[in-house]
């Protein structure tokens, strides 16, 4: 890839060669909301559900989009911002099925790491500040940090094919990484509310996940103001279609 410099270094030990990747990346630090409370209250239940939730993370499942998991956090790396999209997305799927939530952040920058058989050395900016997203993120949501740039690209589908289709949706000043599909949308309202009942004390991080749940199925514009009026501006959207959703959203 450009911009990406591997080095071999051989005979380091028992003849295994290091392999050090130098570049830049879009990394995405996601966390298993309430885990470690479950760990501490019921440690072989939540191996049970943690291990099938691992399990079902096929590396197939990601393409290029390179991923790693140790306790309650998930680790993904990608050369590209649609891809990783696309990877979170599935591990909502998979996590709302498991009914388990995510809490995340998305970042872009420098990643070097090196691989020595089963060990692994990371060091990168994108990982820091996406680690700081997630830890000042209050709901459960993987947003994307303010300095990534998101063109056009990337809403056109909200109105091309549908809120439950689009990758990226922008929601209370957020953009956020859509965690519905056409096939999971009312599942997902339905897990929620099961877990905010069996865990009342987090009332208010479901509510908000139902609120974004809510802002989607009424088919809220839920695209940034700037986004919006260029694609009327280049005539993706149409004056009617403009006007149709405006209704939508008031």
């Amino acid at each position: 890839m450009e911009g990406q410099q591997e080095i071999a270094v051989p005979k380091l030990t028992e003849g295994v060669a290091a392999v050090e990747e130098i570049s830049t990346k879009y990394v995405a630090f996601c966390d298993i909301l309430g885990f470690s409370n479950k760990i501490a209250t019921d440690f072989e239940e939540t191996l049970k559900v943690y291990r099938q939730f691992g399990e079902r993370l096929e590396p197939q499942l990601f393409g290029s989009v390179r991923m790693t998991m140790y306790s309650d956090a998930i680790l993904l790396t990608s050369d590209e911002l649609f891809p990783l999209l696309s990877a979170v997305q599935i591990l909502w799927f998979i996590a709302l099925t498991e009914n388990l939530m995510l809490r995340g952040g998305i970042a872009y920058g420098k990643y070097w790491e090196r691989r020595r058989g089963d060990h692994m050395m990371v060091v990168s900016d994108a990982l820091v500040r996406a680690v700081k997203i997630e830890g000042m993120v209050g709901v459960p949501a993987v947003v994307l940090a303010d300095d990534i740039e998101l063109d056009i690209g990337y809403w056109v589908p909200r109105f091309s094919h549908g809120q439950y289709q689009t990758p990226v949706l922008h929601f209370r000043d957020r953009n956020i990484v859509n965690p519905f599909t056409p096939y999971w949308g009312v599942s997902a309202q339905n897990r929620a509310r099961m877990l905010m009942e069996e865990s009342p004390a987090h009332k208010e991080k479901y509510l908000w996940f139902l609120a974004l749940y809510k802002a989607v199925s009424a088919g809220e514009r839920l695209v940034p103001d700037s986004a919006y009026a260029e694609m009327i501006n280049k005539g993706i959207l149409t004056p009617v279609q403009a006007s149709t959703q405006d209704q939508v959203c008031s």
